[in-house]
């Protein structure tokens, strides 16, 4: 099998673009393909997320839920919305959500604490 390194791939697996650098990328039925463990890498994603700067995306909102396998009735209940509310804000798609900024910490540290708690097991 063919191997190389990429400099920069943009993969948008998740719903939104995700930029990687250095990926080992191998040829599959003539296509390269990144040969990368991607639950590993929906991990990485999701902490970057709760960690980052900018409020989240309706794009994200949904890889989080998602990452979670949560329906939209159990997050929203988790988060004290309905679901239309986590639909709306998934239906921002690409642009912030407008869920207020309490709602949206408790998100991250939800996924946060998930996070450590799946790895402490």
């Amino acid at each position: 099998m063919e191997r190389k390194i990429k400099k920069v791939y943009v993969d948008h697996g998740f719903g939104f673009p995700v930029k990687l650098l250095n990926v080992p990328m191998a040829k599959v039925r003539g296509e390269w393909t990144p040969a990368i463990n991607y639950n590993l890498l929906a991990e990485v994603v999701l902490k970057e997320l709760c960690e980052k700067e900018g409020r989240l995306t309706g794009n994200e909102v949904r890889f989080i839920r998602q990452h979670f396998e949560m329906t939209l009735q159990r997050f929203a209940k988790r988060f004290g919305v309905t679901h239309p509310g986590v639909l709306k804000w998934e239906g921002a798609r690409n642009k912030p959500t407008g869920m207020n900024w309490a709602t949206e910490k408790d998100i991250r540290i939800f996924s946060l604490l998930k996070l450590e708690s799946n790895s402490s097991e």
